[in-house]
This record gives structure tokens, C-alpha cells and sequence, in this order.
């Protein structure tokens, strides 16, 4: 556990800190939603090692979704992405980042959703679908993945 804190505390200064002004862009009840659960393995950098855990994708037909990945017991992120804004959050060292328009090209969890949809992914990004129906979700300059599944 100690390691972990550590390569999360080492991303922390690598992107920069600012702290939400929100915890929350929007709430996540109401209809038209869609929740998945799922596995992923994360790794932040290049240089760091995979972290396993936890996905859970409650997305909404308006282009609203949210991202938990999970260590149990602990939140390791949550990201939030809609239209118009987004905003990631690391519970453990509470940081978060909040911008408004395209998302934040250091964050692969905050172009999941739209990789998921086949949308346009920044410049750099890399998504392939598996054959067992998995995914991978990839940040070539920066060496980020997000690899795994979500149930229907």
C-alpha cells in the first residue's frame, strides 16, 4: 500500500495540483442513465507500475459520464466528463483538476467514455477493442493505459 501512495503522490507532482471548486459537475440520478462495472488495470506513467482495480461507468445518453476506479477500500479517481466541462479527482491525496471544453489530454480516464463511443480521441491517443470484448486505452507520449472490461 505504502508504494502505492508513493507513484500516486509522484503523478500528483507531475501533472501539477489544483483543487476543484466542486466536487461534483453534476449528480447522477434521474433517468437515461447506464451503469457498468468492471475490472482495469491502470498505469499512470510510463516508468510506474499497473495498478488493478475497480471500474464503474454510470454514463448518460446526453453525453454526461462519470468514472470510478477503485482499489478497495479506497477511491483511487473519479472523473467526470459532459459537454462542456470535466473534472478528475484522487480522493487519497486530495487533488483534483477541473477545466471547461475538451478534456485534459494528461487524463486517459476522461476520454474512456468517448473511446467507448468510438468518438475522436486527442492526438497521441491510442484505443483498441479486444476480442474477449475488452479494451485498451492508451496515451503514447506519456506511456498512460487504461486497460479492461465493463460488463453490458
Amino acid at each position: 500500500m505504502p508504494r502505492t501512495v508513493l507513484w500516486l503522490a509522484a503523478l500528483a507532482l507531475w501533472t501539477g495540483c489544483r483543487t476543484p471548486k466542486e466536487s461534483d459537475l453534476f449528480t447522477t440520478s434521474g433517468p437515461g442513465w447506464r451503469v457498468q462495472e468492471g475490472q482495469a488495470l491502470w498505469r499512470p506513467r510510463r516508468s510506474m507500475p499497473e495498478l488493478a482495480g475497480d471500474v464503474v461507468m454510470a454514463s448518460n445518453s446526453d453525453g454526461r459520464c462519470v468514472v470510478q476506479f477503485t482499489k478497495t477500500p479506497l477511491s483511487v479517481l473519479l472523473a467526470q466528463t459532459s459537454r462542456t466541462n470535466w473534472l478528475i479527482e484522487f480522493p487519497p491525496q486530495h487533488l483534483g483538476f477541473m477545466g471547461r471544453g475538451e478534456p485534459s489530454k494528461r487524463f486517459a480516464w476522461l476520454h474512456l467514455y468517448a473511446a467507448l463511443q468510438g468518438d475522436t480521441l486527442p492526438r497521441g491517443y491510442e484505443f483498441h477493442r479486444k476480442p474477449d470484448g475488452g479494451w485498451r486505452l492508451e496515451n503514447k507520449g506519456s506511456g498512460e493505459s487504461v486497460e479492461g472490461f465493463l460488463g453490458p
